[in-house]
């Protein structure tokens, strides 16, 4: 029988002094960062090209990770006698959202599609190797098209488009804010495996169910200029007896070619409705098992900083505000164990009270409830879906040991 993997915890516990010393210092949540670091670096040697996977978050998101946690990482692996890169990979689509508000103020979106814009993002939120003492890069090209295929046995894919440059790298760290999900119900350790370290193929994947498709009945080229096949960044879309065909091992679901600009004919390119919460969740746990299928999950060490656990994702610009106190920090070299130790902490931990749209406090929601699925408008929402999912590709075990730090 195999022992269960360790999670490595320092609490949120506080000592309050006028001045600072040694003894309050030690509860300070940077050093309590480094003294997670301490438990879970040690497969980091001399002269490992290491990737710390982060998270810059979207335009407007003030609940991102602070750049000082990133820093501690970072300034950890070269005391190991690593070589720390910042890597990230681009947002699905390639359509960049503008909204109008009423007090004449515009907002922009969804940058975070490509290099030269996703930087821009990176540098506001403070992830530059001025601040942090390492490099960002991106994994999966200038667009997010750069993804080496690995096969697999998942519950519903059969291979996942990992970021190619990932393979680049002798070890990876996983740095998550953990906090909610609108779909996967949480986001940690699992979903930056899932979501943040394969192409935008599989990203399109997770959230869809298929690629574009052309309705042959529609398709009319009489009726256009084979706009499609011009809109189309990766030349997925050609014309075959008369007709617009898109290649789907090609297609990465921008979008372009679905917009009035790609396809003038109402209803010729199919787009696919968005996957159902059950479907999304096992497809994400899916394109994880690939992600350490392909890499390997001995070289994977991952670390959750549970602050500012808001509902929703670090990817929106609106993602709220706490639910609950925050809950520390969580180190492993189990990517399930570390993810159910959040959650049970977030179970566990007293809701923090809100204000209501009439202005008045509202009471939070109790221990011993998990708050995100209590919160969701979505009645499928679960995180033990994603964790029973986990289970049955092996990427770890609910089951842990917490040692408190």
């Amino acid at each position: 029988m195999s022992e269960k993997p360790i999670v490595y915890w320092a609490p949120p516990v506080e000592i309050f002094a006028m001045r600072n010393n040694a003894n309050n210092m030690i509860t300070n949540n940077l050093v309590k960062t480094r003294l997670v670091l301490n438990q879970i670096l040690d497969n980091i040697n001399e002269g490992d090209k290491v990737a710390v996977k982060v998270h810059v978050g979207e335009a407007l998101n003030t609940r991102y990770l602070r750049p000082d946690y990133v820093r501690e990482v970072v300034t950890a692996i070269k005391e190991k006698g690593g070589i720390p890169t910042l890597v990230e990979t681009h947002g699905l689509g390639l359509q960049v959202q503008t909204i109008e508000l009423s007090c004449n103020y515009q907002i922009c979106l969804t940058h975070r599609t490509n290099s030269s814009d996703h930087m821009k993002i990176a540098q506001l939120h403070g992830y530059t190797e001025e601040i942090i003492g390492a490099p960002i890069r991106f994994l999966d090209g200038e667009f997010g098209r750069k993804g080496k295929i690995q096969k697999i046995d998942g519950i519903q894919l059969k291979d996942v488009s990992v970021a190619s440059e990932l393979h680049d790298f002798d070890k990876i760290v996983v740095i998550s804010h953990f906090k909610g999900h609108v779909q996967a119900c949480f986001g940690g350790a699992l979903k930056q495996l899932g979501i943040g370290c394969v192409s935008k193929r599989n990203k399109h994947l997770a959230h869809f169910p298929s690629l574009l498709k052309v309705d042959q009945d529609k398709c009319d080229m009489s009726k256009c200029n084979t706009q499609c096949v011009n809109i189309c960044p990766v030349k997925a879309i050609s014309i075959q007896n008369d007709k617009a065909f898109i290649d789907p091992d090609l297609c990465y679901g921008c979008f372009l070619c679905s917009l009035k600009m790609g396809c003038p004919i109402k209803g010729v390119i199919e787009r696919p409705e968005m996957n159902s919460v059950p479907d999304m969740n096992l497809r994400y746990i899916d394109n994880a098992m690939g992600v350490l299928a392909s890499i390997g999950k001995e070289k994977f060490r991952y670390i959750n900083f549970a602050f500012d656990v808001v509902q929703l994702c670090d990817c929106v610009s609106n993602p709220g505000v706490a639910i609950v106190p925050d809950l520390g920090i969580f180190g492993s070299k189990d990517p399930v164990a570390i993810d159910k130790a959040c959650i049970d902490a977030e179970t566990n931990a007293p809701g923090l009270p809100y204000m209501n749209e009439e202005g008045k406090w509202v009471e939070g929601i109790p221990s011993g409830v998990e708050k995100f699925k209590a919160l969701s408008p979505n009645e499928d929402v679960d995180a033990d879906r994603s964790f029973k999912a986990a289970t049955i590709n092996k990427l770890g075990s609910v089951e842990y040991e917490l040692k408190m730090i």
